[in-house]
């Protein structure tokens, strides 16, 4: 009965997980009125537990003992990323200041970019306010590519096409706006099927013996996979393989493959975008007054909402930035008390004067 009840739970959650390649995180970020903060970060577990069964964790970086577990018997849905995602655990933590949470952070070095932002609060109190600025800084993903964006698209190209740098094109209409995404688009699949092609070559290279895949024949080769590969993602170490095979005519390549496929399918994805592009995060903060400003893309009252990615940080680092102010009820309080003690001090010495 429990491993039935384990199978139906397993089908359960491959059926709400609305990526299978994709892993999706909501982190709600609430400041206090007095700079305090608390976090609450939502995944989805795919692990099936019994009783007894110890937590493997799902999220970014390592949990210490500062952090709570919540488990939920029923997923949680949430709307983030232009879809509808689904969670299951939750862990939370509060802390004296924002900048607490990623001193601790332990993780992978490749999940430092998206797992452990520089996260500041800085505060400026004037008389009848106090104004508060937050900056949390997603540093630029820590991946090098065989072949260099700079050589498909400029730096402004490169900010359009993976953040919401869109201020320099507000004078374009959908029309010309296609366009131009467009003519981005094409240049980014150019470089990404270049890269996918170097790097699927490469992981080949490895194991092959007898050919020189570094001769001129390279371009050659490439340019057919170019003919027959439909998409970028169409371009692997196993049609890469069946391809060299049509190029040399011989079957070696793709028996290299077929006996290697385990370790050629896990060099290439350890060294490719894939591997960048799988975690995003729904990054939600909470303020307690009047927001300033923000280049938050979406606003919900008093929450600020970015999405964060691996696209986002490919090319550069990623900011978000928000300024808010509490008002200080002390001061207007005082000031009113000033200002009705020099008003009436002002109207007894009129009344003596008269008198």
């Amino acid at each position: 009965m429990q491993t039935l009840k384990k199978i139906f739970a397993i089908l359960a959650l491959v059926i709400m997980a609305s990526c299978a390649g994709k892993y999706y995180y909501q982190m709600v970020t609430t400041i206090t009125p007095d700079g305090k903060v608390h976090r609450d970060i939502y995944a989805l577990d795919r692990q099936v537990y019994e009783k007894d069964d110890v937590f493997e964790n799902p999220f970014l970086f390592n949990l210490n003992s500062d952090w709570n577990i919540t488990r939920f018997d029923t997923v949680i849905k949430h709307n983030a990323f232009r879809s509808e995602e689904v969670f299951n655990v939750k862990i939370s933590k509060s802390a004296s200041s924002i900048e607490d949470y990623s001193k601790e952070i332990q993780c992978e070095k490749d999940m430092q970019s998206l797992a452990k932002p520089e996260e500041s609060l800085l505060k400026k109190f004037r008389w009848f306010y106090t104004y508060y600025s937050f900056k949390t800084v997603y540093k630029k993903l820590q991946y090098k590519a065989p072949i260099p964006i700079d050589e498909y698209l400029n730096k402004e190209e490169q900010l359009f096409w993976t953040q919401e740098n869109t201020n320099d094109y507000k004078d374009l209409n959908g029309y010309e706006m296609s366009i131009y995404l467009d003519e981005i688009n094409s240049k980014f699949m150019q470089w990404s099927s270049r890269n996918y092609f170097e790097i699927s070559l490469e992981c080949i290279k490895k194991l092959t013996l007898g050919y020189n895949l570094d001769t001129a024949d390279k371009e050659n080769i490439y340019e057919q996979i170019q003919e027959e590969s439909k998409a970028v993602y169409n371009i692997n170490p196993e049609n890469i393989c069946n391809i060299l095979d049509s190029f040399y005519k011989t079957t070696y390549f793709s028996k290299l493959y077929e006996s290697n496929k385990e370790l050629l399918d896990n060099d290439f994805r350890t060294k490719s975008l894939n591997r960048r592009m799988e975690e995003m995060i729904s990054y939600e903060l909470v303020l307690p007054d009047k927001i300033i400003q923000t280049n938050a893309p979406i606003i919900q009252s008093d929450t600020l909402i970015w999405n964060i990615d691996g696209m986002r940080l490919l090319f550069d680092d990623y900011t978000l930035t928000a300024e808010y102010r509490i008002a200080n009820k002390w001061a207007f309080i005082l000031s009113g008390l000033i200002i009705i003690l020099a008003v009436g001090s002002v109207g007894v010495r009129v009344v003596r004067g008269r008198g």
